[in-house]
């Protein structure tokens, strides 16, 4: 292999996870404040260490350059299926596929498979992997409930993504700010996997040291006069989120739940009825 030709072919793509595939090779990262990012995959990490990979089937939703599904199928996997939708991608899609390519692997890739269609592909998996993607939704409610279809009774779902720390029960949208349009509480979170027929979640946070969210300081300052000298309504957006909701990075990890749900008082949608016997068993019933 001429590993100067091969790293050339690496620095054409714009990634967002660090990789080291030896042999000098490596990727170089288009995150902006690397170190955040660096932390968040560090405490992500340390969460999927305590889930057994070791013969299941797994999918990795929005999966980009594919750094969870590697690390699934390293951790003993049998299978991997790595979904993404190009349509919401800021890369081309060309890094997951030369990732697996220098790292020898059987990933599965499907670059043109929405979370709001993930039930076409008519497979259940034992691992869902659902990091970094919630947040940037318009529906969530839909998406986990797609979710939902992709799980047998004994399915493992680990979520990622930042949760508001002063919001109180209530979740914030924020279309134009496109790095997190939806933030929700920790409750409003518990809420929407309870209405979307998941067991109460295992909740883990970050703990380590940031960067002091929500502290108006003159880098901050310094960012929002640019924003605002730009023109940028979104980037001004973003900045007065990240000033006045503050969150931390925290992990869900939860199963599919099949019974009541007291949240839903009338048949819930998008096919949820399936799993409460209250609605199930009525439509049945009027079928026959």
């Amino acid at each position: 292999m001429d590993i100067a030709a091969k790293q050339a072919e690496l620095d054409a793509v714009t990634w967002y996870h660090e990789f080291d595939f030896g042999n000098g090779l490596r990727t170089h990262t288009h995150c902006h404040h690397i170190e955040q990012h660096r932390r968040v995959w560090a405490f992500v990490k340390a969460q999927l260490d305590r889930v057994d990979f070791r013969g299941k089937s797994v999918l990795d939703i929005g999966s980009w350059d594919g750094y969870w599904s590697f690390h699934a199928e390293k951790r003993g996997a049998r299978a991997v299926l790595a979904s993404d939708d190009l349509g919401q991608n800021w890369s081309a899609g060309r890094g997951i596929h030369l990732a697996k390519e220098l790292l020898g692997s059987s990933v599965e890739i499907d670059q043109n498979l929405s979370v709001y269609d993930l039930p076409s592909r008519g497979q259940k998996f034992d691992v869902i992997l659902f990091l970094g993607v919630y947040y940037h939704l318009h529906d969530p409610f839909y998406a986990l409930a797609q979710i939902r279809h992709c799980c047998h009774k004994d399915t493992v779902v680990v979520i990622d993504g930042p949760i508001g720390q002063y919001l109180g029960a209530g979740a914030h949208y924020d279309f134009p700010n496109h790095g997190c349009e939806w933030l929700p509480s920790e409750s409003a979170m518990r809420q929407l996997l309870e209405a979307t027929y998941f067991t109460e979640p295992a909740v883990a946070h970050d703990t380590s040291p940031t960067d002091q969210p929500g502290r108006v300081g003159w880098r901050w300052r310094l960012q929002m006069a640019r924003a605002a000298l730009s023109g940028s309504r979104a980037a001004m957006s973003a900045k007065l989120t990240e000033a006045l909701l503050p969150s931390r990075r925290t992990v869900f990890v939860c199963r599919p739940h099949e019974g009541e749900v007291t949240l839903h008082h009338y048949r819930p949608p998008f096919g949820l009825h399936a799993y409460d016997p209250r609605f199930r068993d009525a439509t049945a019933r009027r079928a026959a």
